[in-house]
């Protein structure tokens, strides 16, 4: 057996704060299990000291689906920089615990210092991701940025779980009473699968259009990482992106990886980061893919800062037609995050009266309102 020292001890405490923040059901005995395997020497064994505490981390099957990725993330660093010193002298843990003192009412307590830290991390943990949560996608800074694609990454994923837990719930229905008896005979009388009367409900169909000129490329770039997270809970999810020309996307979202997906995107837009004709580009839509992808079935979601360089009449002609023949149209600003925003620009006064409803998608927060907003139309 081999004594874990104190900085693997803390590191590895983190560790589970990290997985029970990202929704991964830990307690106690998690814990204590994976300082077992960590005293039994599988920490010196990269892979062997993973797979062990996937073991006993994951429940679900989600949690399996992310285990690797996030304990790479984490664990990367440590093994670059303090694995080969620990693997000839790990240092003992040390039995007595620091303490500082608290004056509380009068009384003197020693409280353990360990336990002030973690509270101190999770305080200042909680206040930065508020804070990113509410930063315009624009003025992130570049020390920023990783910390909010991570952020973005475990928001959005949350959110697909949430997803998840309302359709199974929509599609359950009333329970058959006379189905749930007839399927408990065979296992002893016990109740464990409900048979409901209810068919599934069918998959909403969405259609997603991305404004990626230059003044919107930023703002497109989360809302894309929101729509690879969104594509597997709807039935039918397009998705299309425009500035002087439309480009149909759906093909290139069938790629596994998230960074290569966006890779391919990127060069398969020629008009990424130009001009923006939005009337033009939904003329477009229209015309090509209208029959295909606009119905009273489809939620149709523009993007975009309603700066048109083209004819406004023809956008105005555009967004009254999509509206017709789609079940809700939702437009997306960035600029409506801004304080003291009215929509005056041409572009947008001449489509406000079609839209079903007008939102902003300038951050996080934004983006995460749109759940429910997709949820119930």
């Amino acid at each position: 057996m081999l004594a874990v020292d104190k900085t693997f001890k803390e590191r590895l405490i983190d560790f589970t704060m990290y997985c029970r923040e990202r929704q991964f059901v830990l307690g106690p005995q998690e814990t204590r299990d994976a300082f077992a395997i960590a005293e039994r020497g599988y920490v010196l064994d990269r892979k062997l000291f993973q797979y062990s505490l996937k073991a006993i981390y994951c429940k679900r099957k989600e949690h399996f689906d992310r285990f690797d990725e996030m304990f790479d993330r984490f664990w990367s660093r440590y093994y670059e920089e303090k694995l080969e010193e620990r693997k000839k002298k790990i240092q003992p843990i040390k039995k007595e615990p620091e303490t500082s003192t608290v004056i509380f009412l009068g009384a003197k307590f020693n409280v353990p210092k360990k336990e002030k830290e973690i509270e101190a991390k999770q305080t200042k943990g909680a206040n930065e991701s508020i804070r990113l949560r509410r930063t315009d996608f624009s003025k992130v800074d570049i020390e920023d940025k990783k910390h909010l694609e991570e952020l973005a990454e475990e928001l959005f994923h949350q959110m697909s779980m949430r997803f998840k837990r309302r359709l199974e719930n929509s599609n359950k229905g009333s329970v058959d009473i006379r189905r749930t008896i007839r399927n408990g005979l065979g296992k002893g009388g016990l109740l464990l699968d409900l048979a409901y009367k209810k068919k599934r409900k069918e998959k909403r169909k969405i259609v997603f259009i991305l404004d990626v000129s230059g003044s919107m490329d930023t703002y497109s770039y989360y809302l894309l990482r929101y729509i690879m997270v969104l594509k597997k809970y709807f039935k039918s999810l397009e998705f299309f992106t425009f500035s002087t020309d439309l480009t149909h996307i759906t093909p290139l979202l069938r790629e596994n990886s998230e960074q290569e997906t966006i890779k391919h995107i990127g060069k398969n837009v020629n008009s990424w980061s130009s001009g923006t004709k939005i009337g033009e580009s939904l003329t477009k839509f229209i015309s090509v893919y209208g029959n295909k992808f606009l119905s009273q079935k489809h939620i149709v979601v523009i993007l975009s800062d309603g700066l048109e360089t083209g004819s406004v009449t023809v956008l105005k002609e555009a967004v009254r037609t999509i509206r017709r023949k789609c079940k809700t149209l939702v437009w997306l600003n960035p600029l409506k995050g801004m304080k003291d925003y009215q929509p005056i620009q041409k572009g947008m006064v001449s489509v406000m009266p079609h839209l079903d409803a007008f939102e902003s998608a300038h951050n996080l927060d934004s983006l995460l309102k749109l759940e429910k907003l997709l949820m119930d139309v």
